[in-house]
């Protein structure tokens, strides 16, 4: 793909009220606490979100998205058969362990072994699609170190695919690493993966938003488990005006009760991450995460910036016009209800000269907005897709000429 070539075309100021940075303190009653706008990476909330934790089960996220990323190269499909073998099964029938009781010599699909792990947590079955290439835990490691680097968690460390502390991975366990040894991120880094996941996978939406799943764990039993989210619609922790349809808990002793959200509210995509909820209740975390949505909807609005003309009318080389209207007309940002919040507006297009032909809704750059008030997840500017209203065919000799 080709570089975009950077052209600030426009700056554009409001003039505060006051100011407020993204609001950042210990009101979450959590070691860590994250709330983004899945669409720009926008921060609204953040709580000690640098600091590397154990993330237990929240782990399976990044398994999965090594494995979606496998399917994707057609190293495997959904419809991948994997066999368990006893050392899974051993696992997967601890009842001290998020068991599902996979049956050892018998295959299951990685689509249902997929839906085993989010929905239930199923860690033999999470362990099961580790090995679907031929992998050890050493090897699947890696692909998951790789993919974090890739995408931007810089405060990670994979000990194993499933979240378990190192020692209770049974023969899975890894001879050169204490039995305390388990896998951390940040709370920003699980936000970037729930992030990275959304954009490039959202069918796992579809998984996650599972009230309960059926599973044909032999050939006369049928196993119902409910999802371990109690945020999804109708469910004990629900917040009015939110539908959440995702995404991951995670439990251990070191690493407390966790949980990675996504819902929408006010046509707006949010993430929440929760690491460590406090007090000896799990269910807590999910009190947090309304606590996150409480401030949301109290404290912030959504402020709308209008996109200047001399972004959106653009003129364009060889057309049967001169020049083309740009969308969007106008975006929104998440401002405290106290100020409107300092921004500047710049242009980034994806090469020096428009040139017809160009057709409507085709990317043409992105929209980039700046402020000292605004934090994203990657520390880049708000950024939002430049596209075209309307068709520009590519004119005739004369339109040429004269143009």
């Amino acid at each position: 793909m080709k570089k975009m070539i950077v052209f600030i075309l426009s700056l554009f100021m409001v003039l505060a009220v006051g100011s407020q940075p993204v609001l950042a303190s210990s009101r979450i009653d959590a070691t860590a606490a994250i709330m983004v706008d899945a669409s720009t990476g926008q921060i609204i909330y953040k709580q000690n979100i640098e600091k590397a934790l154990p993330v237990a089960s929240i782990t399976k996220l990044l398994t999965i998205l090594v494995i979606e990323d496998e399917i994707q190269q057609k190293q495997i499909s959904w419809d991948t058969q994997v066999k368990i073998t006893p050392e899974i099964a051993a696992i997967s029938n601890d009842s001290s362990y998020s068991s599902i009781g996979l049956k050892a010599g018998q295959s299951y699909s990685v689509r249902t072994l997929i839906n085993a792990a989010l929905v239930k947590s199923a860690d033999g079955a999470t362990v099961a699609l580790a090995t679907a290439t031929g992998d050890g835990t050493d090897e699947f490691n890696l692909k998951m170190m790789q993919k974090a680097k890739k995408i931007g968690m810089t405060h990670t460390n994979i000990v194993n695919s499933v979240g378990l502390d190192n020692g209770d991975m049974k023969s899975f366990k890894l001879a050169d690493l204490p039995n305390n040894a388990a896998n951390t991120m940040s709370a920003r880094d699980v936000a970037i993966l729930s992030q990275y996941l959304i954009r490039h996978y959202p069918e796992l939406l579809q998984i996650t938003a599972q009230k309960e799943v059926k599973f044909q764990i032999a050939k006369d039993q049928v196993k119902t488990e409910k999802n371990l989210n109690k945020m999804l619609p109708g469910e004990q922790y629900t917040v009015k005006g939110v539908t959440i349809d995702g995404l991951k808990t995670g439990t251990s002793d070191s690493a407390g009760a966790c949980f990675a959200s996504t819902g929408k509210y006010r046509g707006h995509r949010i993430i929440t991450v929760i690491l460590h909820s406090k007090g000896d209740n799990k269910d807590n975390r999910f009190k947090t995460t309304q606590d996150l949505y409480n401030i949301l909807k109290s404290e912030y609005h959504l402020q709308k910036i209008k996109v200047p003309s001399s972004v959106t009318t653009r003129k364009v080389a060889n057309g049967a016009e001169k020049t083309m209207k740009l969308g969007p007309q106008q975006v929104t940002i998440w401002s405290p209800y106290d100020t409107k919040t300092d921004y500047t507006i710049g242009t980034q297009y994806k090469t020096s000269q428009l040139e017809a032909p160009i057709w409507k809704g085709e990317h043409v750059g992105n929209l980039r907005i700046t402020s000292d008030q605004l934090e994203t997840l990657t520390g880049e500017p708000l950024t939002y897709s430049l596209y075209s209203v309307n068709d520009v065919r590519r004119g005739n000799f004369w339109q040429r000429l004269w143009h």
